[in-house]
């Protein structure tokens, strides 16, 4: 274990600590709405699909580009982007930052646009030879899985425009526009399955044709402070002679691998469900969400914010903040996603059945699902601390690094899969996914700390020492209710009230055990909450 290099924080590195858990707790909270509406979204798909045919035929269609959107537009364009970005921000010439925003956009409007096309020309084929499994022997699932990618590409288009926008704003410290414009497109996505399902031969074409329009909305509701920041986009060619543009197609390239790995993982797992018991692609899925909410709460907001920060930080030089950044961060997550994750392992099974086990997703379905989800939750620390440590990286516009390490977890993650599969079914395959996403951290680390040397890895050592000794206390004590069978055949309303108690008893134990142990993310929380409590009663 090496020695804590960073030793004690300087009075520079707390305040950058705090504003960074400040802009965090801001981000979660909108991110928070977002999420909630997002379940509701997925809430309304079980009640109209469930886990059949529909279910599983929309969730691969909607699979194909939203890989392509974590592919070109969230994962290694923004992470190539907004290094380059920050740096002429931080320079202050706003003359060259604007060319650079307007060359950049048009050539990667041009790009989308050809990818958006390609992929509602290669839909039917990229369906039916790479992405239905066993889908054929069930009559009119391929050719309804291939309808739905036809109609849901263009939607890769909007969302990667938005994505580009929303790092933008976020270069900027901006980042409510684009925590909120997720709520836009489930609450667009909901209201077209519930006004619009019976006019269509099934709900999964309103759900398909929703997300669409959801899209729209998410890009044009973010121009507006865009704007307003003097970031204006006006058509050019000159991206091409612009050495910033060329700077960011060089680290493009390599990292459109390495920042999609979690977003491929996920993709050959679909794949490689549709080989399995039908259900398996939509359970999967649903199992997903759930570990999605624990990592968009805080884990994505985490990483949206350390990303300028440790850019500016890399730029000017300043390892030592950038260090203490990352061991700050990372403590930030393993205190909120360790104890999510052993509430919500022990806890699944009535979650599942409050949040989904209506109309069409019956017993069955729910079955399936908390299966896979006990699996799934397994890897939420490793996979928010992936995204997390990876930003390192980026901030130094290194991509090549990830790549490589990328395409070794990427060859592990499919054997595991492949291996688990058999013995496990669909629990293997998200089994499969948290070692990999383990796997990737442990190599990540590893050459970071050699790299730029220590880490801070002791005192991160005990910083996630208490709060797994904290997650330990709320485990035990959540896991007595759970024993008892106190969530059995309850009506929803009573499931629904004993679960928020013992969610309430679980979080009031965990802070008090961590308060105890004086956990350092504990008081940080503490002290951002005193501050906000000062601000509103100041006149």
């Amino acid at each position: 274990m090496d020695a804590d290099t960073s030793g004690t924080a300087t009075k520079g590195t707390r305040k950058a600590g705090r504003a960074i858990l400040g802009s965090t707790v801001v981000t979660s909270a909108l991110t928070v709405v977002s999420r909630v509406v997002g379940l509701v979204r997925e809430q309304v798909r079980g009640y109209y699909l469930g886990t059949g045919m529909e279910s599983d035929a929309f969730g691969i269609a909607s699979t194909i580009p939203n890989m392509l959107r974590r592919l070109f537009a969230e994962g290694a364009m923004t992470a190539a982007f907004v290094p380059v970005f920050t740096s002429l921000r931080t320079d202050g010439d706003r003359e060259q930052l604007s060319r650079f925003f307007s060359g950049f956009m048009t050539l990667f409007v041009l790009l989308m646009a050809g990818v958006t096309m390609l992929g509602v020309l290669a839909a039917e084929p990229l369906v039916r030879h790479v992405f239905a499994g066993r889908f054929d022997e069930v009559p009119g699932k391929v050719e309804l899985t291939a309808g739905l990618a036809q109609v849901m590409f263009p939607y890769l288009f909007l969302v990667s425009v938005a994505a580009i926008v929303q790092a933008t704003l976020n270069s900027f410290r901006i980042f409510g526009p684009s925590a909120f414009s997720p709520v836009l497109l489930s609450v667009v996505n909901i209201g077209a399955v519930v006004l619009f399902a019976d006019r269509f031969e099934n709900a999964a074409w309103a759900l398909a044709v929703g997300f669409l329009a959801g899209g729209a909305l998410q890009t044009a509701f973010q121009i507006p402070f865009l704007r307003g920041k003097g970031i204006r986009f006006r058509p050019t060619l000159a991206g091409f002679r612009d050495p910033a543009v060329r700077a960011v197609a060089r680290t493009f390239l390599p990292g459109v691998f390495s920042a999609g790995i979690y977003q491929i993982n996920v993709t050959v797992s679909q794949v490689i469900a549709t080989s399995l018991d039908p259900g398996s692609v939509a359970s999967l899925q649903y199992s997903l969400r759930m570990q999605e909410l624990v990592l968009g709460v805080f884990a994505v907001s985490v990483a949206t914010v350390v990303l300028p920060a440790m850019s500016e930080q890399a730029h000017e030089g300043r390892i030592g903040e950038l260090k203490d950044t990352l061991r700050f961060s990372v403590g930030l997550l393993g205190f909120v996603t360790i104890p999510a994750s052993a509430g919500l392992m022990l806890l699944a099974t009535p979650i599942i059945e409050l949040l989904f086990q209506y109309g069409r997703f019956d017993v069955e379905s729910t079955r399936m699902t908390v299966f896979a989800l006990h699996f799934h939750t397994a890897g939420i620390f490793f996979i928010a601390m992936q995204r997390n440590v990876v930003q390192v990286f980026y901030a130094q516009k290194d991509t090549k690094t990830p790549t490589v390490i990328a395409a070794v977890v990427m060859v592990a993650h499919v054997v595991l899969c492949y291996a688990l599969a058999v013995p496990l079914r669909q629990g293997g395959i998200a089994a499969a996914g948290s070692i990999a996403a383990a796997l990737n951290v442990a190599l990540l680390y590893v050459v970071l700390r050699r790299r730029i040397g220590g880490l801070g890895t002791r005192a991160l050592s005990l910083s996630l020492g208490r709060t797994l000794a904290a997650t330990a206390a709320m485990a035990a004590l959540v896991g007595v209710p759970v024993a008892l069978g106190a969530f059995d055949g309850v009506g929803r309303w009573t499931l629904a009230w004993r679960l928020l108690g013992t969610i309430g008893a679980g979080i009031a134990v965990f802070a008090v055990a961590a308060r105890l142990l004086r956990s350092e993310e504990l008081n940080e929380f503490a002290r951002l909450v005193r501050r906000r409590l000062r601000r509103t009663g100041s006149p």
